[in-house]
């Protein structure tokens, strides 16, 4: 079996996989804005979002993170190797005991969720608990499935299937979004929308699970070889669960030192984030996702091309996101006045929630990079140097975010975490400069950046002309609150939007933009 993927293949994976989490980034969009005309901003805002963030948390680091990181590359090098029987027996082993964890796991949080909810959020008053300990209860146990899921996940990657492991959080926002509109049809309980939710886990374990299979995988006897596998795995699990996610871990402590905050803040912190990830999810996580079996082959008999890949992941990922990221900050105030928390918050709180999406956005280029350049450190076996970088920036978050709440309030602890993800990329070059010899190669990519900040500039007046014509025409017509106060914003928001991406796209040439993943 040919492994190995051209840069055509990546950029199709990547597609494939992010378009499969586009999908699931606009139901999440649905779901979010449903979520908040259901719940609204409050104590029971408050007490859900904390209850589903904490399974939500170990999924990212533990199930999609620390998990995947460890198991990909030692299950790839079995496929690859043509070992299948040991790779079989590799994944009895490991389910057998990282899944008899997490059950454990899930038995303790529902047999103490008071003892875990006044350690996840000691800000938390006595009503907020209160609300959060049934459905905590019923939603903790979806990190089984999902680890479970993440486990055949690993095996699909390592023969470069990529669909189902990204279709997985579209089935999981199916249940969710039919949940609550379900909730909000029949007037029915949160505890209605937790058992939707959990199906939805279910789900999603079943539909990797019949994959698996089909892909001729089985439970194998647990042989020598195994045994030696999961060894490595383990060691490389145990120092990865902590170094896994810069964002995750962040937003998890921006939502704990929130919880001291004035009620509501939590959910404010929580919907702000969730656009945020948006872009994160669409394009860093498919690309990471499809780099780490790739990282990990080039390791083995192309160790210098990392170099290469390095400079280009970086042109490539600033190239994508730096639109987005202004898009985001242009938008940041319509998106809740209008969609998200539109007669569900004041107009103090829209406000917050507004500038939150335009601090969390100034970090977003290095969530994404961060998101790949950890990879590369697990794709040459090192789990203890991105724990290191990873520990230093949490730190810097942490210590940030007692500061800046006591000077800024809320807006402090977002403006931490944004600060940390900076500090995690420069933190993650620099080890891989002064540990491996790696090169970033700057004056190459300074260039590409002038080139195409000049080229952003232009395209961004141009569609500063075009919006404000457009808004000023129709500012004599009896149209206008239509189109700027309610859903007919986005009509000419969005195809705006788009134009200007293809302008930038197309026009990439002329400025002397030359990105390898793009070239024929």
């Amino acid at each position: 079996m040919n492994s190995q993927l051209d840069k055509r293949s990546i950029l199709k994976k990547t597609a494939q996989f992010g378009g499969a989490t586009l999908i699931s980034r606009f139901l999440g969009i649905a779901r979010e804005l449903l979520r908040a005309r259901f719940l609204g901003v409050g104590a029971v805002a408050d007490a859900f979002i904390m209850a589903f963030k904490i399974p939500h948390f170990l999924r990212r680091i533990f199930a999609e993170g620390a998990l995947a990181a460890a198991f990909v590359p030692v299950f790839v090098r079995k496929v690859k190797k043509g070992e299948f029987r040991d790779a079989n027996g590799l994944m009895s082993l490991s389910f057998l005991f990282f899944e008899g964890i997490v059950f454990c796991l899930c038995l303790f949080v529902c047999i103490f969720p008071h003892l875990i909810l006044k350690i996840i959020a000691p800000g938390f008053s006595s009503e907020q608990i209160q609300y959060a300990v049934p459905f905590l209860r019923i939603l903790f146990p979806i990190i089984f499935f999902i680890s479970s899921s993440a486990l055949f996940a690993g095996a699909l990657n390592s023969v470069n299937h990529f669909f189902i492991p990204a279709f997985g959080p579209v089935v999981m926002n199916i249940f969710f979004v039919g949940s609550l509109l379900f909730c909000l049809k029949f007037n029915l309980s949160v505890l209605f929308l937790c058992v939707g939710i959990l199906l939805g886990g279910f789900f999603n374990f079943l539909m990797h699970f019949v994959a698996y299979l089909k892909y001729n995988f089985t439970f194998g006897v647990i042989n020598y070889k195994a045994k030696q596998a999961f060894k490595t795995i383990l060691k490389r699990f145990l120092p990865t669960l902590f170094g896994v996610s810069i964002v995750e871990i962040n937003l998890f402590i921006d939502c704990i030192i929130a919880s001291f905050l004035p009620v509501g803040s939590v959910s404010l912190i929580e919907y702000s984030g969730r656009f945020m990830n948006i872009p994160i999810g669409v394009f860093a996580v498919g690309f990471a996702t499809v780099l780490l079996p790739q990282f990990s082959r080039l390791v083995t008999y192309a160790p210098k091309r990392l170099n290469f890949y390095i400079l280009e992941v970086t042109k490539f990922v600033s190239f994508l996101i730096i639109p987005t990221m202004l898009f985001l900050i242009f938008i940041s105030e319509p998106i809740f006045s209008m969609v998200m928390l539109k007669g569900k918050a004041s107009v103090d709180q829209i406000f917050i929630a507004k500038w939150l999406l335009i601090i969390y956005s100034l970090g977003l280029v290095f969530f994404c990079l961060n998101k790949i350049l950890v990879n590369i450190f697990y794709s040459v076996h090192d789990t203890i140097t991105p724990t290191i970088a990873l520990s230093i920036s949490s730190m810097i978050n942490f210590v940030c975010n007692v500061i800046g709440m006591k000077i800024w309030g809320i807006f402090g602890i977002v403006a931490s975490t944004s600060l940390s993800g900076i500090t995690l990329t420069f933190l993650l070059l620099l080890f891989l400069k002064n540990k491996y010899g790696f090169r970033f190669y700057s004056a190459n990519f300074f260039n590409f950046l002038g080139r195409y900040l000049i080229q952003i500039f232009l395209a961004t007046i141009l569609f500063l002309i075009s919006y404000f014509t457009i808004f000023d025409y129709l500012g004599k017509t009896i149209y206008f609150s239509l189109f700027f106060h309610s859903w007919g914003y986005w009509l000419i928001v969005l195809p705006l939007f788009v134009f200007m991406g293809l302008l930038i796209f197309l026009t990439r040439k002329f400025f002397g933009i030359k990105l390898y993943f793009l070239s024929k």
